[in-house]
């Protein structure tokens, strides 16, 4: 792996990378790490962050400034006062968790490309000739060289075709109605949904994300699998208003005792559900021995400011 020094990136990726590490007092390092690529795909770059650094790996050489552009997008969304997605519970089945966090980390991940997409194609880094190599690695994930039954066939292309109607613009709509009934129309109902919402707003950001993985849970429903529980396991940032914030806890959300463990603990995990959504905001740090019913009415009447800050609880106002 090899560290890429500021002369050897493009002068558009330097500019990005400058804006990024001086509005949000980061340093960026990127490395290349490349591998032979069939096709073009979204995940040919990655980051991973650590105090004030940042960490970007890419694999593609030949489309180094599209991948590279794409990437440090991201990250800006990241850093951004946008929602996030989180999970301090556990099933007890490790391959389950991993589950659950990659479907969802999909959807999150396919509904910040509504933006990606547009920034890319102001910036010039998304042109027609990329637009045609990334169909093309869609195309060729639709059709998987690995044995699937129907039903996890559909959960896998949908997700991959909602990437593809989202960041290929619905080019594909037509053939892809055609060919994969089924998938089609379940994309497509997540794909409404991600592009009804003005994503630049926290609070519709995490609207249309809650909406998305609750259309894609009844998907999983519907073909007889179990759900994915995503309102208890995962936590996605609370957008609240300075009111709510003021307000006793219970009338804003309720304690849920989840089936799951606290991955950090152990013990019992709860779950600070929203009334009006019914998702968690956060696990809550409790002692099971202790929660009573004389425990959940004093708990209950602290604010929620006050019941976020005791807990660390990362919040955003509308």
């Amino acid at each position: 792996m090899k560290r890429l020094e500021i002369n050897e990136l493009p002068e558009l990726i330097v500019k990005q990378v400058e804006s990024i590490e001086q509005q949000y007092n980061k340093k960026i390092e990127i490395f290349a790490n490349y591998l032979q690529q069939d096709v073009l795909t979204l995940d040919q770059a990655d980051h991973s962050m650590a105090g004030d650094k940042i960490k970007v790996t890419i694999t593609n050489e030949k489309y180094l400034e599209f991948v590279l552009s794409h990437e440090l997008h991201h990250i800006e969304l990241e850093l951004s006062d946008e929602p996030s997605i989180s999970s301090a519970l556990t099933t007890g089945q490790p391959d389950r968790d991993g589950r659950v966090l990659a479907f969802a980390n999909s959807i999150f991940e396919t509904l910040e490309h509504v933006t990606v997409v547009k920034r890319q194609k102001e910036d010039g880094t998304y042109t027609d000739e990329i637009k045609a190599e990334y169909l093309k690695g869609i195309e060729a994930a639709l059709h998987p060289k690995v044995e699937l039954d129907r039903a996890n066939m559909r959960f896998y292309r949908t997700l991959i075709m909602l990437d593809g109607i989202i960041f290929g613009e619905h080019s594909r709509d037509t053939e892809w109605q055609q060919d994969f009934a089924m998938s089609f129309k379940y994309a497509d109902k997540l794909a409404k949904i991600a592009e009804d919402n003005d994503l630049s707003v926290p609070f519709q950001f995490r609207r249309a994300l809650v909406n998305m993985l609750d259309a894609y849970n009844e998907i999983i429903i519907s073909n007889g699998y179990q759900g994915l529980h995503f309102h208890t396991f995962l936590n996605i940032t609370p957008v609240l208003s300075a009111r709510q914030l003021r307000l006793s806890l219970n009338q804003v959300y309720q304690i849920k005792h989840s089936e799951y463990k606290n991955r950090a603990t152990g013990r019992d995990g709860f779950a600070l559900i929203g009334l009006n959504d019914g998702q968690s905001v956060t696990t809550l740090n409790l002692d099971p021995e202790k929660v009573t019913p004389e425990f959940y009415k004093t708990f209950y009447q602290y604010t929620v400011e006050e019941v976020f800050k005791e807990q660390g609880t990362k919040y955003l106002i509308r």
